[in-house]
């Protein structure tokens, strides 16, 4: 087990470009904490954490509707940041997106607090957070295209290929539900076109499973995708 002076210095190595006092505050506040399966971590913009570092498991960015309809926005992995957990840092900007564990996930914390102590007089330190930032407005901007501009079975496509090579790369362990919220579907509509993908022999439905039958069809679908 990594101490807490080489977890911090392993998940945020911008801390060696601070000066001794706030590397030893950094190491004094950084908090390790874990969550277990489907546990919300951010509610919207109702809370400030800090920047979040994953250590194991898989966090999954989304926003909400007021109806409960969801929109996954992206995926952190390990020793991925996130900066939005700490959106309160930016001013006159509000962020309402909310994180959960996709798994049994623990994540390493530099406070808010913390931060807001450092910024103002490490440029260096700013400046990743900021880096940061840019970086997840990318990612969240990429699937506003896809949702705006790419037609929903290419996303399915892209979707079940992506959980497949995550597990043995021939099968994904998905339900339709999950699909849809994931994607911001209704059910129906993503149920109708597993069923044309597994009409044309390119998938298999099972039950909270579907198997790729033709991986080259599959891929080219997901092709269609906006660049």
């Amino acid at each position: 087990m990594k101490t807490q002076e080489n977890l911090v210095s392993s998940y945020f190595p911008i801390t060696t470009n601070c000066s001794g006092e706030h590397i030893q505050l950094i190491r004094n506040t950084a908090l390790i904490k874990r969550f277990r399966k489907d546990e919300t971590i951010l509610h919207g913009g109702k809370a400030c954490s800090g920047l979040v570092a994953v250590i194991s498991g898989q966090l999954r960015a989304f926003i909400q509707s007021s109806t409960g309809k969801q929109v996954t926005l992206y995926r952190l992995y390990d020793y991925d940041v996130c900066v939005m957990s700490a959106s309160c840092l930016l001013k006159n900007m509000q962020f309402d997106i909310h994180l959960s564990a996709q798994c049994d996930t623990t994540v390493l914390i530099i406070p808010t607090a913390t931060i807001e102590l450092i910024n103002p007089v490490n440029p260096i330190f700013r400046q990743y957070t900021l880096d940061l930032l840019a970086q997840r407005f990318s990612d969240v901007m990429w699937t506003m295209e896809q949702i705006a501009f790419s037609p929903m079975p290419a996303r399915i496509a892209r979707f079940v290929l992506d959980t497949a090579n995550q597990n043995d790369g021939e099968s994904a362990i998905l339900t339709h539900d999950t699909i849809a919220k994931e994607l911001g579907s209704a059910r129906e509509v993503i149920s109708r076109i597993l069923k044309y993908l597994q009409s044309e022999e390119i998938i298999q439905l099972g039950r909270g499973r579907i198997h790729i039958t033709n991986l080259n069809k599959l891929e080219d679908l997901a092709k269609q995708l906006s660049d």
